[in-house]
């Protein structure tokens, strides 16, 4: 009898400290469009990059209409969404990288990379140069970005 609620008692704690299953802090539904001076940027990454250290990045691929839905990974799971909190943004699309590659390149062939072009201004492309930013709060949140040359 002792053994039993010795036992129960050590399979409660595990549950316990486990958080019964908690898989990370729950995501919250961001969307939004990108625009490029008012037109709509299809195939762009957006990336979502926490300014808290133990913060969650984000990311979505815009469709045709220049809509994202962002998407995070926790525990090895994706979500739908974002953690709610502050976040620097990158927004970058480069150009056709098919268009750079050489025609007909050989075996054995040393073939220079062509360095990829930006269908954006270069600036939203990295986080440092950006400008951009973004708060994703509780609920769902509609995050637009206009951007310009």
């Amino acid at each position: 009898m002792l053994q039993k609620f010795i036992f129960m008692l050590l399979v409660i704690s595990v549950v316990l400290l486990t958080g019964c299953g908690n898989k990370g802090p729950s995501v919250r539904f961001v969307e939004g469009t990108v625009t490029f001076e008012g037109k709509p940027v299809s195939k762009a990454d957006v990336c979502f990059t926490p300014k808290s250290v133990d913060g969650i990045p984000a990311t979505g691929i815009t469709d045709a209409n220049g809509v994202y839905h962002l998407t995070s990974a926790q525990g090895g799971e994706f979500s739908k969404g974002a953690v709610a909190g502050e976040y620097d943004v990158r927004i970058m699309k480069y150009l056709d990288l098919d268009a750079v590659a050489p025609e007909n390149p050989q075996i054995g062939d040393i073939v220079p990379l062509a360095k990829p072009k930006h269908h954006l201004p270069e600036k939203y492309a990295d986080v440092k140069t950006s400008g951009l930013s973004a708060t994703v709060k509780k609920g769902k949140n509609t995050l637009n970005f206009d951007l310009v040359e």
